[in-house]
């Protein structure tokens, strides 16, 4: 595994170390070092080479500034090693390709440019092609009916956010996602907010929960590996009800509302949603409660019933 070390004027590095560890959990490759406000050229050059002493094997440093201080002194020191690559432009996806990925500065340099966008002017242009899915004839699919290749099933009321597009599509090494859910399916703002968080790379259906049910148990994905997503367990239950097959559903984020309690971090359910989840329990589901795919996996059914 590459060590990251990403440099900054100030707390910038640091920050964007904090935003990414609430997308992929707590990391081990990732360090920070920072021309502090009372520092000067020197005390970051000590700072940067006594972090990168201490590390082995291939590095790569995220400079926030082309041309700042940080960027220079990291010149200075390592344009001649072999084993360590620099790049400028510090951010978020930057830094969160480079953690799962693992590409060169150069490919990271690429796919950077394509994290920059107008998002109201992309929004409307998705929203322009984007079409509601129509039922076609399902009898084509018949050689995969009921063998869908679902990798994942999740209940996260976010639904594809910096999580589930950044690092569980990734680390299932997913080929679509399907969101079911009603609401989102027939609301043109949701569908383009979704597809404009989807990794571009990735299949995406939105559909009504008995769609999806429908159009999977059909086969119509043929052996694509599916990601499903859900918003609540209402709605894997009336996926269930509908003829969907799940084996397990990993539950992720479901924040805090009046009357819920917290069941796990992150996890707070109704009085009415722990009855549906004992129900989905008693289908055969397997519940799990597990926010990012590096963290263990909680057996959901005891700690809600504790």
């Amino acid at each position: 595994m590459k060590e990251i070390v990403l440099i900054s004027h100030g707390d910038m590095a640091q920050g964007v170390k904090m935003s990414l560890e609430m997308i992929v959990g707590q990391t081990e490759n990732v360090y920070v070092v920072s021309l502090r406000p009372e520092g000067d050229n020197i005390q970051f050059e000590n700072d940067l080479r006594a972090k990168i002493e201490t590390l082995s094997g291939n590095k790569l440093i995220i400079a926030d500034l082309l041309g700042g201080t940080p960027c220079n002194v990291a010149l200075k020191l390592y344009s001649k090693a072999e084993d360590v690559e620099i790049m400028a432009g510090l951010n978020l996806p930057l830094t969160l390709e480079a953690y799962t990925n693992g590409v060169n500065a150069s490919e990271l340099a690429k796919l950077g440019q394509n994290s920059i966008v107008d998002v109201k002017e992309t929004m409307n242009q998705t929203a322009s092609k984007s079409k509601v899915q129509t039922n076609s004839d399902l009898s084509i699919y018949q050689d995969y009916a009921n063998k869908a290749n679902i990798v994942n099933t999740r209940i996260d009321e976010r639904l594809i956010h910096g999580q589930v597009a950044g690092f569980w599509t990734t680390n299932l090494n997913a080929q679509r996602i399907i969101v079911a859910n009603d609401e989102a399916a027939s609301d043109d703002l949701q569908r383009s907010s979704l597809r404009m968080a989807a990794n571009s790379t990735i299949r995406l259906s939105i559909l009504p929960v008995e769609e999806a049910a429908k159009n999977i148990q059909a086969g119509k994905y043929g052996n694509q590996r599916i990601f499903l997503l859900f918003k609540n367990p209402t709605d894997v239950k009336r996926y269930l009800d509908a003829g969907g097959n799940i084996e397990t559903v990993t539950i992720g984020n479901m924040s805090f509302k009046e009357g819920s309690r917290e069941v796990i971090k992150n996890i707070n359910v109704l009085p009415n949603e722990e009855i549906i989840f004992n129900d989905i329990a008693g289908k055969g589901v397997n519940l799990v409660a597990q926010l990012v795919p590096n963290d263990p996996q909680n057996e959901f059914t005891k700690l809600l019933n504790k």
